[in-house]
Formats: structure tokens, C-alpha cells, sequence
């Protein structure tokens, strides 16, 4: 559920408003909807640790006459919404947001959820930084690749109806098996995602990993590397996944291995059904990168992949990341996913 968070001062201007927002870090950000004429919206996300999930949205707007007869006088007032998935902290900030702002400006305050005047109640989060980083990984790359499955164009009616006919052979000519085979590539790159930046996330917390950073005295870095350091646009653990290749499994095997002793090869050394077949998943997450080979380095259109074809690779690269977290938990103890 997404929660709003409405303050009216009795006599606060714009200015002082936003002011006030901008001194917590809120950033001037385009309108998330249609605002009344004068409004000005901003965003608040802290990233360090991985406090915020999506952050807090602001707007300073002019108040209707309805919400003045309501709540008092207001010439200008502070809207705050946090989403369905936010976090602790996008939360807590939320609540102290209008406690200060009140505490400056008066005025009452309006929570949807809650009611007149009165603070969310937050949800402790216990999870560790690196268990809350891979968290938001886990989710993001999950809910990108359900997009994909969700928006799936159907089979050419007219089509599908010569499958399992005399005539199935000519269902290979469907045109939007073209498509699904130009959607195969987004598979394995949502994979290479979500495996580089798992590999950045251990690095930043593991404190074995972090000792032996002080021991790659053969390892050189970059001028350019060096700048972008002293610019923080880019960190250390950028730097350190950009020296390996996240596109394949012995790539991604020693990544892990040589920094945490994760063996991913273990890993995928299981049996697991996906789609009506049950294989190694080595073998599917091969086949997977072969197939993604073939249509982008040989331009090899497959024109048996279908639309449960596609499906069932969506459903591995689901599988695939969920067996990497299962183990992550087993060895964090503790549970990165809610």
C-alpha cells in the first residue's frame, strides 16, 4: 500500500517550504502526476546502505478550497508519499518529514492511512545491508523480467490453430516467433545484471573480501579509473567486478569463488524443473548462453521457440537467481527476500 502524508501550514511559503525539503536531501524531481499550476515536486532517496527501496515523493502545492475548509487557512502545503515497497527508512523519513516540518510551520496534518494527525507505524527491517542489497537486486531484476512475460505478444490466432494439425509445420512461419526470439538476448543480460551487482553488493560488506582487497598489489588501476574514484562515479567494487566477465557460468564461478567461496558451479549442479522438462541446470543456463549466441553473433532465428518457449526462459533465469538467494540466506543466515 502506498501511503500519503499531507501537512497544511497556516502561513508557510512555497519557498520556505521547499527550502525545508531541499535541507533533507530532497531533490527537485518532474511532476508524478498533475499537479495544480505552481506546484513543485521533489524526491528524497538515501542510498547509503541501502536505507531507501524507493525513496520518499514530496510536493509543495496549493492546497484546493475544499482541503482549506477541511484542514484551516493553507496558501501552500507539504504532500508526502511513500510506496507499497518502501523501506524502513523510506518510511521513518516520511514521518519525520512532516514531524519537523509541523514543528517549524504548525498546521495539521493528514495521513491516509492513519488518519488526522497521526504518524505511520514502521515495520522494523533486522536485515543486514548486504541482505537488503541483494534484496532490492533480487526484486528488481524479478519484476523486469515478469514485465517481459506479462507483455508477451499471444500467437497469430490463425496460426496457432495449424498447431497439432497436418499443417503444424506452417505455424513455425508465425511472425511473432521473430519477436520472441529477438526477446531471448534479455534473458541472460538480466542474469549478467543481476550477478554483477550481487558481486558489487558482497564486496561492499564481506570483510574477508575487504581485507583482501589490500592485497592485490599486482593489480593496477586506471587513470581513468582513478578519476572516476575521485569523483565518486565509481567505486571500488566497480571496479573490481569490471575485471571479470558476468556473461557466462566459469566466469561467474570464479568471480564468487576467488572473493567470497561461493562455488557456483555446486550451485547449479541440481536436477530442477522448468517449464515440463526437469535437467541440470548447468545445462539450461549453457544452452541459454548458446542460444543467446547464436542470435546475436550469427543472427540464428529459431523458428521452433514459441511463446511457451520463451516462457520456460523466463522461468529458468527466475530460477536461476532464486537458487543463488536460497544459498545466500543459508550462508547469511538470514532471509534476504520478506
Amino acid at each position: 500500500m502506498s501511503i500519503e502524508v499531507t501537512l497544511y501550514p497556516p502561513r508557510a511559503k512555497r519557498e520556505q517550504l521547499v527550502a525545508f525539503l531541499k535541507g533533507r536531501g530532497y531533490k527537485p524531481c518532474s511532476h508524478l502526476w498533475n499537479w495544480p499550476k505552481g506546484t513543485v515536486t521533489l524526491h528524497w532517496f538515501e542510498s547509503t546502505d541501502f536505507t531507501s527501496f524507493d525513496g520518499v515523493e514530496a510536493s509543495v502545492f496549493p492546497p484546493s478550497d475544499k482541503e482549506r475548509v477541511k484542514y484551516g487557512p493553507c496558501s501552500w502545503a507539504i504532500h508526502t508519499r511513500t510506496r507499497s515497497s518502501a523501506s524502513e527508512g523510506d518510511r521513518n523519513e516520511q514521518n519525520e518529514a512532516i514531524r519537523l516540518a509541523r514543528k517549524e510551520f504548525t498546521g495539521t496534518f493528514y495521513n491516509d492511512w492513519h488518519g488526522k494527525n497521526r504518524y505511520t507505524p514502521v515495520d522494523l527491517d533486522h536485515r543486514t545491508p548486504l541482505a537488503r542489497g541483494l534484496y532490492i537486486i533480487h526484486e528488481r531484476t524479478i519484476q523486469s523480467l515478469n514485465s517481459v512475460r506479462f507483455t508477451l505478444p499471444h500467437p497469430i490466432p490463425d496460426m496457432q490453430k495449424l498447431v497439432g494439425t497436418e499443417l503444424s509445420a506452417l505455424a513455425r512461419a508465425d511472425p511473432t516467433r521473430v519477436l520472441y526470439n529477438a526477446l531471448v538476448p534479455f534473458v541472460p543480460a538480466a542474469l549478467e545484471h543481476f550477478f554483477s551487482q550481487a558481486f558489487r553488493i558482497f564486496l561492499r560488506y564481506d570483510e574477508k573480501a575487504r581485507q583482501r582487497l589490500l592485497t592485490q598489489n599486482a593489480r593496477k588501476v586506471d587513470f581513468p579509473d582513478a578519476l572516476a574514484l575521485a569523483a565518486n562515479t565509481k567505486s571500488i567494487e566497480d571496479v573490481v567486478a569490471e575485471w571479470y566477465s558476468f556473461q557466462n557460468i566459469d566466469s561467474i564461478h570464479k568471480a564468487f569463488n576467488e572473493w567470497f567461496g561461493i562455488d557456483i558451479w555446486r550451485l547449479l549442479r541440481q536436477r530442477r524443473k522448468v517449464g515440463k522438462r526437469i535437467d541440470w541446470l548447468e545445462n539450461r543456463f549453457k544452452n541459454l548462453i548458446d542460444f543467446r549466441h547464436g542470435i546475436v553473433h550469427r543472427f540464428e532465428i529459431d523458428a521452433d521457440l514459441d511463446r511457451a518457449g520463451i516462457e520456460e526462459l523466463l522461468d529458468l533465469s527466475v530460477l536461476l537467481i532464486d537458487t543463488f538467494v536460497d544459498h545466500a540466506e543459508a550462508s547469511l543466515g538470514e532471509n534476504v527476500r520478506d
